[in-house]
């Protein structure tokens, strides 16, 4: 086996580059129109996640800086997210190989237990494939210039997961996999601080999916977390911003990748949202948590900095639709790019 090549290297480096730039565009663009007058209410956080395919496997929690205010509400949403990646590294013991394309179907189903508190329950179905937006990446790249990293044109749609310790193969996925991932207890209860609103929650993630085609993790894990949503700082400008932490216990996973996963990992989250109008919001948030893996590998001893933009589209009180694009600032720790749709239905 051997280990990176210096051209390699400083194609990484010019890649880290382009993306860094790429971002701060995105942000002074975003920035500038938030800068502007609008109208309406408050926004909901993105449920974004880091799909690397051997981190999502794990219960990190996706912090919510809503709850349901009405007892009895019913809130229904199913979510589509497609997570495109391809890195490789080879790093004193450890070799790893990312290349594919996750999607992650999800539906939860939450319920006002009081005024201020929510149970829901959350249940994906996972897919791990050929990239199917390897052409469109490459292409993209190619037509103004920017740098492919590893990606070349014969490694496109393909499925090529490994990930070796010692020589001993922890992970060998050639050919798409599929199945029901780990469900999701969450319980939400909303405070009143100095006129923001702060949300206590716990989840707890448990073992449905299977280890073997990295659908789940083959145990259970727990979260605590808070997060603070501030409707009023910018009230005048019809912006609510929110930020909050989490700590999670990871069980064991159920093969020998326990051997190299921690057992705690933290968590934060931060951003914001602007309603233009009743009908439209523009939202921005920043993800990131510690490493879950005790690996001299970026793509798994790193902590990942994840910058989502999108927005929502108001059909009525009752439905909104929900579009975002998620930009992996610290490369190779989180995909690529990731993709995401929702679509909401609130009952109360």
């Amino acid at each position: 086996m051997t280990l990176m090549t210096k051209p390699f290297a400083q194609n990484s480096l010019r890649t880290n580059h382009f993306s860094s730039l790429k971002t701060l565009l995105l942000w002074g663009i975003l920035t500038f129109f938030i800068s502007m007058t609008a109208h309406a209410s408050e926004s909901v956080a993105f449920n974004t996640f880091n799909l690397n395919p051997m981190v999502q496997i794990f219960g990190l929690p996706s912090l919510t800086n809503q709850a349901l205010n009405t007892q009895g509400s019913v809130e229904i949403e199913i979510e589509q997210q497609a997570a495109n990646y391809h890195s490789q590294s080879s790093q004193q013991n450890e070799f790893i190989k990312l290349d594919g394309e996750t999607w992650r179907t999800n539906l939860t189903i939450g319920y006002g237990l009081t005024s201020n508190s929510t149970l829901s329950i959350s249940a994906p179905y996972i897919r791990h494939s050929a990239g199917y937006m390897d052409d469109l990446i490459y292409n993209w790249h190619d037509t103004f210039g920017m740098p492919q990293g590893e990606r070349t044109q014969d490694t496109n749609n393909n499925i090529d997961l490994q990930y070796e310790v010692n020589g001993e193969q922890q992970v060998n996925i050639s050919s798409p996999v599929s199945g029901i991932g780990d469900i999701r207890i969450k319980y939400s209860h909303k405070l009143t601080t100095f006129d923001r609103a702060t949300l206590l929650q716990s989840e707890i993630k448990l073992p449905t999916g299977d280890i073997e085609t990295l659908t789940g993790s083959g145990s259970t894990d727990l979260s605590l977390g808070v997060v603070i949503n501030d409707t009023v700082s910018l009230k005048s400008q019809n912006i609510n911003i929110w930020a909050g932490a989490a700590a999670t216990y990871l069980g064991e996973a159920d093969n020998t990748l326990s051997r190299e996963q921690k057992n705690a990992v933290w968590s934060g989250r931060a951003g914001l949202g602007w309603r233009i109008n009743e009908s439209f919001a523009l939202k921005t948030q920043l993800d990131t948590h510690s490493a879950v893996y005790n690996s001299n590998t970026t793509e798994l001893g790193s902590a990942p900095l994840m910058l989502t933009i999108g927005g929502d589209y108001y059909l009525s009180s009752t439905y909104r639709l929900e579009l975002s694009a998620v930009e992996d600032i610290v490369t190779e720790v989180s995909p690529d790019i990731l993709f995401s749709i929702k679509f909401s239905a609130r009952f109360d």
